[in-house]
């Protein structure tokens, strides 16, 4: 199940369902604003949407938004354990800080900074290891990640 939000000037319309559900109320859209019909080809627009996401494939270095949106969590914590899991395999980063996941956070487009409060309780739970101002994961880390299988 995939969710969209399309907005052409002043119409907007959010569509939650199936790829082919998604499909037809796009058409309605696009039909009631008057661009294209049912049975014309895509707009590039509409076919950017209606594409499926890319995956990222063998070897190559996927972004942090990539990284994060596989994981399929959202939750504080799961945010600070990804996006230090990230640091941790992709840029050799064994150690970090709040402003490095929080720049992992800006890179992956998210709407805001990552409250220290998670970072906190990521200590409590024993996810992460505090080292004067810097963390690092913890074995029951990577065990919690390793139960986040990548989104389908």
């Amino acid at each position: 199940m995939r969710k969209i939000r399309v907005r052409h000037g002043d119409n907007e319309v959010e569509i939650e369902g199936s790829d082919q559900f998604i499909k037809s109320q796009l058409d309605l859209f696009y039909q009631r604003i008057g661009i294209g019909s049912i049975g014309a080809p895509p707009s590039s627009i509409k076919q950017k949407l209606l594409e499926k996401e890319k995956v990222v494939g063998p070897g190559k270095t996927p972004t942090p938004a990539e990284y994060y949106k596989l994981r399929g969590k959202k939750d504080g914590v799961s945010k600070v354990l990804i996006f230090g899991k990230y640091l941790e395999e992709y840029k050799n980063q064994t150690e970090f800080t709040q402003k490095d996941i929080n720049r992992m956070g800006g890179e992956a487009k998210l709407s805001r900074d990552i409250h220290g409060q998670y970072f906190t309780n990521a200590v409590k739970q024993g996810l992460l290891r505090k080292q004067g101002q810097k963390y690092s994961l913890t074995l029951s880390a990577e065990e919690v990640l390793g139960s986040m299988s990548p989104a389908k």
